[in-house]
């Protein structure tokens, strides 16, 4: 195998990592530590030598189906050694991986394949008791494969099954292909925030791992370490950020399916797992289980957690995971932008947000786009490894890109005078209430900081007289029903440590289900603004 010109293949190092294609750097690994594990989890485990020979095999028959370098597939599976092996494959074939979430209904099903132009699915017949085949079907999408059809008239080869027992859905002779350069798309993710369909995000073999071999040495992942994440491969955190760190460092993926307190524990306890990659539910979930403290996760270390400061101090103080790191992220920059490093101080790492990784740049701009000195608040903005333009129409990146390549986050920041970044909040939710402009992400870490709160969001509502009012919705802590009397202890606690006009006008409390979702499974805080609006005298 030889690398594309002027990109030598080498092992990761300090200046990169060992190639900039999927394809290569799984040919490497599989080259230099065949035996070592590359992915365990609930369909079972596979070594780097193992995971290459079945993508050859896999790659061949796509390549054989009438697939080409620059189409696009979708992967409809639960997070595993298929998912893997599918995304890896399609890479190998030069093809694009559209990952899609496994919670979609046929109407976002159909928004999401149609737009993508996707002309297969690798997918199971039920998952997670849901008929995917029928939900597919409802799209337009259930068309069974056929490798009698090479050239249907639509393009769509169809929904190529594969059985948790099957080792392959299907296979080939493994045989030259038609590699992937590194700006050619290896994902095409679909993102929103609260107000938008998802959003087309397309992103390159090289970039994906310049910037997740970065991501990785701020943890100081070594060949060896063992990567758990229970988030699910079609969000970017997964298959834009665990993957290609894992890759990149050749690190061990340890993969559930879902997060499920008693169930990870013991997981992570019996794989030695290094390197923790969770969120603020994942970390709740798991504190909250009743078997906590009785499995040994003593090897966690590192990885990265956000996003507020009590967020982080679980992971640390409670989990035990001491040099976690903290980041900022979003999937229009490869992952993560800015990432502490694992040695920094604590406060360092529970406070900030940590420094641009060398493959971005970042600045901090005021509404006219020019920029802010050290310690002022404004939008963040970045450039190096992140996206030129949404895919699609025009009307999709009006207003995203400023001259030079300057992405707009949305996003309200400042940088203090070691470059670190701290995170306000997004610009289209800040508060202004009686004249004061209030960050919305300032409340809510208050909130959480509560020993009975999960998870808190912060929205404003209009007044009778014009001005606005500061509504909260929380989601008691796992494990705790929420007292009767939580939103006035709440209010009191806040009062307590914040200036008067940070005290929410009113608290509710919702269960988990109760709380809208956007199409990619976010909090939509749209949405959320109307259920708490019809509460509103």
């Amino acid at each position: 195998m030889s690398a594309p010109t002027g990109i030598p293949l080498r092992a990761a190092s300090d200046t990169g990592p060992a190639a900039l294609t999927v394809p290569e750097v799984l040919d490497d690994l599989a080259a230099r530590r065949p035996g070592a594990e590359a992915v365990v989890g609930p369909e079972g485990r596979v070594t780097y030598a193992e995971l290459a020979d079945r993508t050859r095999r896999l790659a061949a028959f796509l390549a054989d189906a009438g697939l080409r370098r620059g189409d696009r597939i979708g992967i409809l599976l639960p997070n595993g050694v298929r998912w893997i092996t599918a995304a890896l494959a399609a890479h190998r074939a030069g093809l694009t991986v559209v990952p899609i979430n496994t919670w979609y209904r046929a109407a976002e099903l159909d928004h999401v394949l149609g737009s993508a132009e996707v002309r297969l699915v690798i997918t199971d017949t039920t998952i997670f008791g849901r008929d995917t085949l029928g939900e597919l079907t409802a799209a337009g999408f259930g068309r069974p494969f056929a490798d009698t059809d090479p050239s249907p008239t639509d393009g769509y080869r169809g929904a190529l099954v594969w059985p948790v027992e099957v080792e392959l859905p299907g296979q080939a002779e493994p045989r030259p292909l038609d590699p992937p350069a590194p700006t050619d798309l290896a994902l095409l993710l679909f993102t929103s925030g609260s107000t938008a369909r998802p959003k087309p995000v397309p992103l390159e073999h090289g970039k994906l791992l310049r910037n997740g071999y970065e991501i990785g040495r701020r943890q100081h992942l070594v060949a060896g370490d063992r990567l758990w994440i229970a988030a699910p491969f079609f969000f970017g955190y997964g298959c834009s950020n665990a993957l290609p760190v894992a890759l990149a460092h050749g690190v061990t993926l340890c993969l559930e399916e879902r997060v499920d307190g008693d169930r990870s524990l013991e997981f992570l306890a019996r794989e030695r797992c290094t390197v923790y990659y969770g969120l603020a539910p994942t970390t709740r979930n798991l504190l909250a289980a009743p078997s906590f403290g009785r499995h040994d996760i003593s090897s966690l270390r590192t990885g990265t957690t956000g996003f507020t400061a009590e967020d982080k101090r679980l992971v640390v103080e409670e989990l035990g995971v001491t040099e976690i790191c903290s980041m900022y992220g979003l999937t229009e920059g490869y992952g993560h932008s800015t990432v502490s490093d694992a040695h920094d101080p604590l406060e360092v790492r529970l406070h900030t947000s940590g420094t641009v990784v060398p493959t971005q740049e970042i600045r901090i701009t005021g509404p006219d786009g020019n920029g802010l000195t050290t310690g002022e608040t404004g939008e963040i903005e970045l450039r190096g490894c992140v996206i030129e333009a949404y895919l699609g129409g025009a009307e999709l990146n009006e207003g995203v890109f400023r001259p030079g390549g300057w992405f707009r986050t949305g996003d309200l920041g400042f940088l203090d005078d070691a470059r670190r970044l701290h995170v306000v909040g997004r610009s289209k939710e800040m508060l202004k209430v009686k004249g004061i402009n209030i960050a919305p992400l300032e409340v809510e870490e208050l909130l959480c900081s509560h020993p009975d709160v999960d998870q808190a969001y912060v929205v404003g509502l209009p007044s009778a007289d014009g001005d606005e009012i500061m509504v909260a919705a929380v989601v008691a802590r796992l494990g705790h029903d929420p007292a009767p009397d939580l939103a006035a202890a709440l209010v009191a606690d806040v009062g307590a440590r914040a200036a008067g006009y940070k005290v929410p006008s009113r608290i509710e409390v919702f269960t988990q289900d109760q709380l809208p979702l956007t199409d990619t499974g976010k909090v939509s805080k749209r949405a959320l603004r109307d259920v708490l609006a019809g509460g509103v005298a």
